[in-house]
């Protein structure tokens, strides 16, 4: 826990790689002193979770836990109220709450994500590579045989979604046609209503 501003505060989290990444990406709040700490008061479900968890100091009930497997860490910014009102630290246990709900979170992005690309046919691995592409969560961070098994697990495939999508697809199709006058109004109804 330090300071350099009079109103500025910081809690150190260790944490995944694709979860620091997911934060930076988010919440990441620079300024000369500090290029990456991040702020998560634009997400109040996030934000008050967070404080629900801070502690000044105290760490009972957590000798069982003796470190932590994060090799990252990220600096989240609190305010001096934050600081004395909930605390200034996490214990082992509730660092390990914070990574399981932002770890859900960037899951929950990784299966729309690819779920949407694998509704047009796209390979589940370029579904990946596009993936990191987008969210520059790199191969250290998270490899790619562990996002494929958890996919495999995790992914699932709903034909109404994808039928939904490609009528959506047809339709606008239809009507591109129509307005460059290849269809005449009469056309864009029987096709639109054809099953």
């Amino acid at each position: 826990m330090t300071t350099k501003k009079k109103d500025r505060f910081r809690v150190l989290m260790p944490c995944k790689g694709y979860v620091r990444s997911y934060l930076l990406a988010n919440f990441n709040r620079p300024d000369e002193d500090w290029p990456e700490i991040v702020n998560f008061a634009p997400d109040k479900a996030l934000h008050d979770y967070f404080l629900s968890l801070l502690r000044k100091g105290e760490e009972h009930n957590d000798s069982r836990l003796k470190g932590t497997r994060y090799k990252s860490m990220v600096w989240i910014e609190i305010t001096y109220d934050q600081f004395t009102r909930y605390g200034w630290m996490l214990s082992m246990t509730d660092i390990q709450k914070m990574n399981t709900f932002l770890e859900h979170r960037v899951k929950q992005m990784l299966y729309s994500f690819v779920g949407a690309l694998r509704m047009t046919g796209i390979p589940l691995m370029s579904c990946i590579m596009q993936f990191r592409l987008r969210t520059g969560i790199t191969e250290w961070m998270w490899d790619t045989d562990s996002i494929r098994k958890d996919l495999q697990r995790h992914l699932h495939y709903d034909p109404t979604a994808f039928n939904e999508f490609l009528q959506k697809i047809e339709e606008k199709v239809w009507r591109t046609l129509s307005e460059n006058g290849t269809l005449t109004e009469q056309g864009l109804e029987t096709y639109l209503h054809k099953q």
